[in-house]
């Protein structure tokens, strides 16, 4: 058994009992005695310490076995929760989340073990009870219960496994018997087994197990195993290394031998027998993934061979949590395609009678659609996942937020429950990340500030999300002081930005526009939080790399509000299709308002840019043949075809030859084999087999 195989699993359930106890302990800091939050975070605790223990992950196992020890004085009433208790908890979780990002990296917890917190931990916990600790009292080798047997003198070996041992001694390795006790309260046995073998490994070969390697995995077996082993470490190396497994009992260890007339027996020499201490100690260092112990035990080099390499970085990010009754509607979707293709063919097929019923033909084309298109949007509802995924540990940092600045501020989230696609779910969090900062350090007033104002001592902040059609919008206000208009205009011409004269022909969307550029920032004094001018430039290249677009909106003294459109999904959507010359785009469907016929005669130049007046809004005109350097389609015309595209509160025209129609496109990734990457979204594959390219509307608005 490879536990690393499980290593997938263990992240994302990680993850979850981690986003559980940052929730929880938001909770508890506000309710100290909600026993409900209490017992959440004593279970989540404790299945975190079983999930590390089982994947040998000892640093993580004893911070929650630790965690869980306070836990259980509270359950019983032997302590109440305090503010600093609440601190140093956060300070655990924060412990456990850089331990799993260094899984996440390499697949092993590191070295750093946070004796501080969890000293501090222990002694919030004894100063509470008035307990005193006592150091464990180790029992003296030898004083195994009387139950305990050396069960490895009654290994049988085989005339083959006899060679084995005679090459053994000939390259002076230790020969040891050694017969394992698991703990009486032990759950998965077989995952503790695999353990101890693993840790075996890193010192010798496996050479025979009683149990069988079979028999492990399924569990049949009591509380005990022996094995006989090679190793050229010592007896007391070998057993320490199998004592620092969790949920060991006790060890017995010693030299194994045989002799062909009487079968296996063990030598004069005493065995090293001793009950391992109920503590769990820190590994000096942690054991990672390796082969399953079955491959060592029958294939001992190639396991070595496989132990020497490094291991890989685990996969994480590339599943998503699917409702069973989805996958049942998908299953009945693919199961009217089979019926769909079963009557194509059937047309097609010489014996039929109906090869030539165009009526029956295109029936059937009209049945095929129908199918696609639902199984096209069950297949999207499975990708979608809630944003919830992502907002959930926004409250820990407004939190820490609010104590870093001395402001006292909250977080109010709605339509959590609002789903995204999932590759727009894994993106969007640190622009999310950035904009709620923005609020508390620039929006937000100080304190004493905000109650001179008539306002609220406590600041707030919103966090909004709300499905609008095809898209999803996205949120960030606060009821803070806004932005200064002036303030940012003065900033810009002291940058270099503008002149004072662009400054003042300058709309007020267009200051707040200024914010959105690179290293551009309104902070007196650079902080650990604010003031590099490397936030809402991020956030806007993001949110465009989404497909998605992000507009301001303030009033002084009162707020300002960052609100994020983004697309439901990325892989397929409606489009419009249209020619330029000769070759053929694609436009999104959710970013076109209308299309217009637009006279040569009407079309104006304003500061040397083509407009048209549209029912008395003036909008830009985009000549794509020029952006874009195609050939131009053919001779003049007195009419243009004109798309009206939109993004947030702009508008603009976009000239195209001819009117395909509209399409529902697969996007396919381009990645950098065009060099105007930022005004193409991808492209598409048409019916006929050409390849079609889709225009990136916020890059040309």
């Amino acid at each position: 058994m490879d536990v690393s195989q499980y290593l997938e699993i263990f992240i994302d359930e990680t993850k979850e009992h981690l986003q559980t106890l940052s929730d929880q302990l938001m909770i508890l800091e506000q309710e100290p005695e909600n026993m409900d939050t209490i017992n959440e975070i004593f279970r989540a605790a404790h299945s975190l310490k079983g999930m590390a223990g089982t994947m040998g992950y000892k640093r993580m196992q004893r911070l929650t076995h630790d965690m869980e020890n306070v836990f259980q004085e509270i359950r019983s009433g032997n302590m109440t929760v305090k503010p600093e208790l609440v601190d140093v908890l956060f300070r655990g979780l924060d412990a456990l989340e850089a331990y799993l990002a260094n899984i996440l990296e390499s697949s092993d917890e590191g070295t750093e073990d946070n004796e501080e917190i969890i000293n501090t931990l222990n002694g919030i916990a004894d100063a509470a009870t008035g307990k005193v600790k006592e150091e464990p009292v180790k029992p003296a080798a030898g004083t195994a219960k009387q139950s305990s047997v050396a069960k490895y003198d009654s290994i049988q070996v085989s005339d083959y496994e006899k060679n084995t041992f005679e090459k053994a001694k000939a390259q002076n390795e230790n020969i040891f018997g050694i017969t394992v006790y698991l703990q009486e309260t032990c759950i998965l046995k077989a995952a503790r087994v695999f353990l101890v073998f693993k840790a075996l490994e890193e010192l010798g070969e496996v050479i025979k197990s009683v149990p069988d390697i079979q028999d492990i995995e399924d569990e049949k077996f009591d509380l005990d195993f022996s094995l006989v082993y090679f190793t050229k470490e010592t007896m007391e190396k070998v057993k320490a290394a199998i004592e620092n497994v969790s949920e060991v009992h006790e060890v017995i260890i010693g030299p194994f031998s045989f002799d062909d007339t009487s079968g296996p027996k063990a030598d004069a020499e005493p065995k090293a027998s001793m009950p391992k201490e109920p503590e769990p100690k820190p590994a000096a260092k942690p054991a990672t993934a390796k082969p399953a112990a079955a491959q060592a035990a029958t294939k001992p080099a190639a396991a070595k061979q496989a132990n020497s390499k490094k291991q890989a970085k685990p996969a994480v990010g590339r599943t998503v949590r699917v409702d069973i009754e989805k996958l049942d509607v998908l299953m009945n979707l693919v199961s009217e395609l089979i019926i769909a293709k079963n009557g194509l063919v059937s047309i097609n097929s010489a014996e039929s009678d109906v090869k030539n019923d165009a009526a029956a033909f295109n029936e059937q084309i009209e049945y095929l659609e129908s199918v696609t298109t639902n199984l096209h949007e069950s297949v999207m509802k499975v990708r979608m996942v809630p944003i919830e995924s992502v907002v959930s540990r926004f409250p820990r940092m407004i939190r820490d937020l609010s104590k870093k600045l001395g402001k006292k501020m909250e977080l109010h989230m709605t339509g959590e429950e609002t789903e995204l696609d999932r590759t727009v779910i894994d993106e969007i969090g640190d622009p999310l990340q950035h904009l709620l900062r923005n609020s508390a350090d620039h929006g937000l007033e100080a304190n004493d500030e905000r109650i001179a104002l008539g306002k609220e001592e406590v600041g707030n902040i919103y966090l909004d999300a709300y499905q609008d059609g095809n898209n999803v919008n996205i949120e960030v206000r606060d009821d803070g002081a806004g932005i200064n208009i002036e303030k940012v205009k003065n900033k810009a011409i002291e940058k270099g930005t503008l002149t004072a004269e662009q400054a003042d022909h300058m709309t007020d969307k267009e200051i707040i526009d200024l914010l959105f550029r690179p290293s551009f920032s309104t902070a007196e004094q650079v902080t650990d939080v604010s003031g590099r001018g490397v936030g809402l430039d991020v956030v806007k290249t993001k949110i465009e790399g989404l497909g998605g677009n992000i507009e301001c909106k303030t009033v002084l003294g009162e707020g300002s509000s960052f609100i994020i459109r983004l697309p439901l999904t990325l892989a397929i959507i409606q489009a419009l299709m249209v020619e330029l010359g000769p070759e053929k785009y694609a436009i999104p469907l959710g970013s076109i308002e209308t299309i217009e016929d637009v006279m040569v005669t009407d079309i104006k130049s304003v500061q040397t840019k083509e407009v048209i007046n549209l029912r008395g809004t003036v909008i830009p005109l985009i000549r794509l043949d020029q952006i874009l350097d195609i050939e131009a389609g053919g001779e003049d015309v007195d009419i243009l075809t004109v798309v009206i595209v939109k993004k947030g509160d702009r508008l603009a025209g976009l000239v195209v030859d001819n009117l395909i129609g509209q399409q529902e496109i697969v996007i396919k990734s381009i990645g950098s084999y065009i060099n105007c990457s930022k005004m193409i979204g991808g492209a598409t594959i048409l019916g006929d087999g050409e390849i079609a390219l889709i225009l990136e509307v916020n890059a040309l608005v």
